[in-house]
């Protein structure tokens, strides 16, 4: 059964080795792959994960639109990538950049409250909800133990003011704080992805997650290049779930969510 890894971050080649490393000292894990394309693409020839749903998260306003422009550029070479933009709360006219993220053909927006230096409900960040809501998903780090930036309880007060906005709530919502983030995210109207969730907490506990939340909601992705999107791949599929569920979690949904052909993979 083929898959679609729908967390995937992909870096400018030449500072590829930099952004790992400092992205492993901020997580204190071991990091197992390279963060770069080509090896993205080695291992859709040699493993059921076929799409990636790539991103990259600007630090600041003034990388906004250079980052996006390298994600265009990503997609277009690469047949297996659907492609994300970015923006920042710092930026000036995000409605415009927008608009410009959709005429490069990226499929959504990616933002990480944490690193990028904001509250997730800021009123800053409220305008890019607003002129994303019914036109681009936003794929959103959510959780920290160490931060409250990312919060799950904040995404209850963008959900509630901007009702037609599209989020998959990254990590089961509440990366390191799974439990705490249950109360919040139960009963929200939103998808959640499963990465950087089963090397956490187990396959057990991953199980216990996707039966409450429902595999109607959920995403497969790996947290490349946190963790190889081969080997999350193989994990998930040890789990006790039916053909179906794999089937949503795999690529069902993450084909509906950010509009990926899959015609030519299906079975």
């Amino acid at each position: 059964m083929f898959a679609i890894d729908c967390h995937d971050h992909i870096y400018i080649k030449r500072l590829a080795p930099k952004a790992v490393q400092s992205v492993g000292e901020f997580y204190e894990v071991e990091m197992a792959c390279t963060g770069i394309s080509d090896e993205l693409i080695e291992i859709a020839g040699r493993s059921p994960v076929k799409r990636f749903v790539v991103n990259a998260v600007a630090p600041g306003p003034s990388s906004v639109k250079r980052l996006n422009d390298f994600m265009a550029k990503e997609k277009d070479a690469h047949p297996e990538f659907t492609a994300l933009g970015t923006l920042h709360p710092g930026m000036e006219d995000v409605r415009s950049e927008i608009d410009r993220i959709i005429s490069l053909g990226l499929k959504g927006i990616k933002l990480h409250p944490d690193s990028q230096g904001f509250d997730m409900d800021c009123r800053e960040a409220m305008r890019i909800y607003e002129a994303a809501e019914g036109r681009l998903p936003v794929l959103m780090h959510c959780g920290d133990h160490r931060y409250d930036s990312s919060h799950p309880r904040r995404l209850v007060n963008i959900l509630k003011a901007f009702p037609d906005l599209k989020v998959v709530a990254a990590h089961l919502g509440g990366w390191s704080i799974f439990e705490e983030a249950v109360q919040y995210m139960r009963e929200l109207d939103c998808y959640m992805d499963i990465s950087s969730t089963m090397p956490f907490i187990g396959e057990e506990k991953t199980l216990e997650y996707i039966r409450l939340y429902s595999a109607d909601r959920l995403l497969f992705g790996s947290d490349y290049p946190m963790w190889s999107p081969e080997k999350e791949y193989e994990t998930f599929m040890r789990l006790d779930l039916s053909e179906e569920e794999q089937r949503k979690i795999l690529y069902k949904n993450a084909s509906r969510v950010f509009d990926i052909d899959i015609s030519d993979l299906e079975e």
